[in-house]
């Protein structure tokens, strides 16, 4: 991976409604593996979230990669963005 990459927080987020399920055949959850290992390929995990698009469905998901470089702060003010209800973060 390119070194500027490192200084950067890249993220995706997966929406169930917007995968091929008919076309590659797999039910919703086939089809998260196959995202979440390609997305884990890229250096990409799981995030937890209570954004309310992705919340709405529990195949959809957040994910991230965080690079080496990024400050604190700026992974604090990504946690932040993630939990608008603060019970959660």
């Amino acid at each position: 991976m390119d070194e500027q990459m490192e200084n950067y927080i890249i993220i995706t987020t997966e929406y169930y409604w917007h995968w091929d399920l008919k076309g590659t055949k797999k039910n919703v959850w086939e089809y998260r593996k196959m995202m979440e290992k390609m997305m884990n390929a890229g250096g990409l995990v799981w995030f937890a979230t209570d954004e309310p698009e992705i919340s709405s469905h529990p195949a959809n998901c957040l994910m991230a990669r965080i690079g080496k470089h990024v400050s604190p702060d700026s992974i604090e003010r990504f946690d932040r963005l993630r939990f608008h209800q603060r019970f959660m973060y």
